[in-house]
């Protein structure tokens, strides 16, 4: 199957491969996403969807935090694809759906748990060419699934960051950019933020070592000067996006 047909079919048959329950409505509440309960899509957007397909080809070898329609076009994609979900509904009606296309179960593994334990256990010879990250957004998971992911992503290789408006994301997103580890390559603003960055070497984890940690540290002395500017800067980078 073609990147083109595996994109009609999703935006055709709309697949919903999320469920909300009670929890997922009142937490979802909370952010201001209201729910019915029931099967659910929380599919990419068709943009997103275009940038992957117009980036990966079938020597690739992919991995994403999170699953969905992105979790198909891979499958029908790449060479091999690793999807990590805690979902193992998601994991039954994603691997259903891709059988229904013709794409061969075995073109992807699914890592079944959260992923600050499913990551570690990669092995560290199992080299990526594309990543997407889109799984839990809260602190600290963008950059614990990045961690992992980098860790195994060749230089060369290309990582998507899903949702850059939400805080622990776009924090992120400013370490890979000022770091010069990584190049903007790409950005989808289609209803919400996705970036894609190119990996350039290998990131250092030292702060020594790090352009980014080197530039932002900054004095902890009690200065009037000092105090204020701490908490302008508190009060304002939640806004500055």
């Amino acid at each position: 199957m073609t990147p083109m047909q595996a994109m009609e079919r999703l935006k055709r048959d709309k697949p919903k491969f999320h469920y909300a329950d009670e929890d997922v409505i009142r937490r979802a509440a909370k952010g201001g996403f209201h729910f019915q309960q029931g099967d659910l899509s929380l599919a990419v957007s068709p943009g997103v969807l275009k940038w992957m397909a117009d980036h990966v080809t079938d020597s690739m070898t992919t991995i994403e935090t999170g699953a969905g329609h992105t979790t198909v076009l891979l499958a029908a994609i790449a060479k091999h694809h690793y999807c990590c979900t805690n979902q193992s509904r998601e994991i039954e009606r994603i691997s259903g759906y891709v059988a229904e296309l013709g794409i061969p179960r075995e073109k992807v593994t699914f890592l079944q748990g959260s992923t600050d334990e499913t990551l570690p256990k990669l092995e560290r010879k199992q080299i990526f060419d594309f990543a997407y990250i889109d799984g839990c957004h809260g602190y600290p998971f963008p950059a614990l699934d990045w961690h992992y992911i980098d860790l195994r992503l060749k230089v060369g290789g290309i990582i998507g960051m899903d949702n850059v408006e939400l805080r622990p994301v776009r924090e992120h997103c400013d370490f890979m950019e000022e770091n010069g580890t990584y190049e903007l390559i790409g950005t989808v603003t289609e209803g919400y933020f996705v970036r894609f960055y190119r990996k350039l070497a290998e990131d250092q984890r030292e702060w020594v070592d790090q352009d980014y940690s080197l530039a932002k540290k900054e004095p902890c002395d009690q200065k009037l000067a000092t105090r204020v500017r701490r908490k302008l800067t508190k009060w304002l980078k939640p806004h500055l996006f």
